[in-house]
C-alpha cells in the first residue's frame, strides 16, 4: 500500500468514525416548543424532546427556570407543562446519570408565557 493510499484511508476512517463518536456522546434536541416562541399560559402546552443518552447516562430531567419538574425515561416523548406564569421562561432536559447528577448532555430553550 503507497503512503497515498494509507493517507486516504486513514482520512476515510477518521470521517466514518466522528459520527459514532459524536453519538456516543449522546444528545438532547427540544423539538417543540421553539426557543423564543410565546406561550398561552391558558393553553395546555407540551414540551417534545428527544434523548440519545450515552454511554453515561441512565436518563433524562425536566428543568423550569432551573427547579427540576420531571424524570424522563423515554428517550423520545412529550411532557406537559403544567400551568407556566407569565413571563420569560428557560425550559432544559439534561441527560443524568443514576445518582441523578447531570453529566453535561442538555438542551435549554426560553420560551415567553402569556
Amino acid at each position: 500500500m503507497s503512503a497515498q493510499h494509507f493517507i486516504a484511508s486513514l482520512g476515510l476512517a477518521f470521517f466514518v468514525a466522528v459520527p459514532s463518536v459524536a453519538l456516543a456522546q449522546g444528545t438532547v434536541v427540544i423539538t417543540s416548543p421553539a426557543d423564543g416562541a410565546t406561550l398561552d399560559s391558558m393553553d395546555e402546552n407540551r414540551i417534545a424532546y428527544e434523548v440519545v443518552k450515552g454511554p453515561r447516562g441512565d436518563h433524562a430531567h425536566l428543568y423550569i427556570d432551573n427547579k427540576e419538574v420531571a424524570i424522563l425515561r423515554k428517550s423520545k416523548g412529550s411532557y406537559l407543562l403544567e400551568t407556566l406564569s407569565s413571563g420569560t421562561r428557560s425550559l432544559c432536559i439534561k441527560v443524568v446519570n443514576k445518582a441523578h447528577v447531570p453529566i453535561g448532555i442538555e438542551h435549554c430553550i426560553k420560551v415567553t408565557v402569556k
